[in-house]
C-alpha cells in the first residue's frame, strides 16, 4: 500500500511539473510574474450591500460568485456571501476562484456556516494549478463532500487574455494550430466521466466553439458559455457565433456587469439574449471584489433591468432559477 501511495504521488508530480513547465514555456518567461500584482497596488472603496430584493431572487441559484479568501481584495468571505444568498432567498451558489479549487470551501460553508444552502465548488485551469492539468480535476472530484461541480477552462491566465493586455507573464494555451491541446481533451473526458459542467472560460471565440464541440463529442452534457458579452479581454462572440454556442448545447451566461455600462451596451445584451433565447441563458453575479455590488444586489438589479425590458415572469424563472439548477445538477424546484 505504501509502495503505489508513492507511486501515485510520483505520477501526480510528474504530471504538475510537466504542465507547469508548458505553461512557462508557452509564456515565454524564466522566472514567474503572478497575475494579481496589479492588484496588490490598488485601493478598493468599500462594498456596500443595499440588501436590494426581487421575486427572481427567491429560488435563484448563482453560478459565479467570488470571496474571500482569495489574493484579489474581496468584500466578503465565503460564509458572508452564503449567508447573504440565504438571507435572500436563494437556493444555491457556486463558490469561485481563478487560482485554486473551493470544493473543499463549499464542504465547510455547507457544514459549518448556511445549512441547507446548495453550496458547490469548482476549479478553474489557471497556473497555481498547473494550468490544464487533468490531475487537478481528478483531486477535486475526490475533495471530502463531494461538491465540486464546474470546471472553468483557464481564465486570467488564459492565452487569449494575456497576449490581448499585452502582459509579460505565463500563459496557459488550450490549443495549437487550429486543433486542442492533448490535455484539453483529457479534461474533457475527465468532465464528461465525472458529470461535471464544464465552463469555457477566457479562451478566443474560437476556441470556445472548438471546445464546445469537442465536449459534445465526447458525452459532457452540461456547459457554460462564459460570459461572451464583457469585452474584448474575454470570450468575445457576435451573436452568429452566440447561436452556434447555443445550437451546440452551450448556456450563454449573462453577468451582473453586463448591466453596468452605457445604455447601448446594455440594450446588446438584452439584444443576445433574446437572440439566444431565455432557454439558453442564465444569470449570475461574478461579484465579490470589494468596490462591487453584493452579489444579491447584482442579480436584483439585473432582474429589475430585464423586467423593465419586457422579459416575463417565467423567462426570468428559466433565467435565474431552472436553467442554473440544471447547470449544476439539480432537480427544478
Amino acid at each position: 500500500m505504501v509502495s503505489l501511495r508513492r507511486r501515485w504521488s510520483t505520477v501526480a508530480s510528474i504530471a504538475c511539473a510537466v504542465a507547469a513547465a508548458r505553461i512557462w514555456a508557452a509564456g515565454g518567461q524564466s522566472a514567474p510574474q503572478t497575475d494579481w500584482e496589479s492588484y496588490k497596488s490598488r485601493s478598493f472603496a468599500p462594498s456596500v450591500d443595499q440588501r436590494l430584493t426581487d421575486p427572481a431572487l427567491a429560488g435563484a441559484i448563482d453560478l459565479h460568485a467570488h470571496c474571500d479568501p482569495d489574493s484579489y481584495p474581496r468584500q466578503w468571505d465565503a460564509f458572508e456571501v452564503a449567508r447573504l444568498a440565504k438571507d435572500r432567498g436563494l437556493r444555491g451558489l457556486v463558490l469561485k476562484n481563478h487560482w485554486t479549487e473551493t470544493a473543499g470551501l463549499a464542504y465547510l460553508v455547507r457544514r459549518y456556516g448556511t445549512p441547507g444552502l446548495e453550496v458547490f465548488g469548482g476549479l478553474t485551469l489557471d497556473t497555481p494549478v498547473g494550468g490544464v492539468n487533468p490531475q487537478a480535476v481528478r483531486y477535486m472530484v475526490d475533495v471530502a463532500g463531494h461538491y465540486g461541480r464546474i470546471v472553468w477552462m483557464p481564465t486570467h491566465d488564459s492565452e487569449h487574455e494575456v497576449t490581448y493586455n499585452k502582459a509579460a507573464r505565463p500563459f496557459v494555451s488550450v490549443s495549437r494550430d487550429g486543433q486542442l491541446l492533448p490535455e484539453v481533451l483529457e479534461v474533457l473526458s475527465l468532465i464528461a466521466q465525472h458529470d461535471l459542467t464544464l465552463a469555457t472560460g477566457h479562451v478566443s471565440a474560437d476556441e470556445a466553439l472548438m471546445i464546445i464541440r469537442e465536449a459534445k463529442r465526447r458525452g459532457v452534457q452540461r456547459i457554460i458559455l462564459t460570459h461572451p458579452l464583457l469585452g474584448p479581454q474575454y470570450t468575445d462572440m457576435s451573436f452568429d457565433e452566440l447561436r452556434e454556442a447555443a445550437s451546440l448545447g452551450a448556456v450563454m451566461e449573462i453577468v451582473g456587469r453586463n448591466f453596468t455600462g452605457t445604455p447601448a451596451e446594455t440594450a446588446r445584451v438584452i439584444d443576445a439574449i433574446r437572440r439566444v433565447g431565455p432557454a439558453q441563458t442564465f444569470i449570475s453575479s461574478d461579484s465579490g471584489l470589494t468596490g462591487s455590488p453584493s452579489h444579491t444586489d447584482a442579480l436584483a438589479r439585473a432582474a429589475k433591468i430585464l423586467r423593465d425590458a419586457g422579459f416575463p415572469e417565467p423567462a426570468l424563472t428559466r433565467m435565474f432559477k431552472q436553467n442554473p439548477a440544471r447547470l449544476v445538477g439539480l432537480p427544478p424546484l
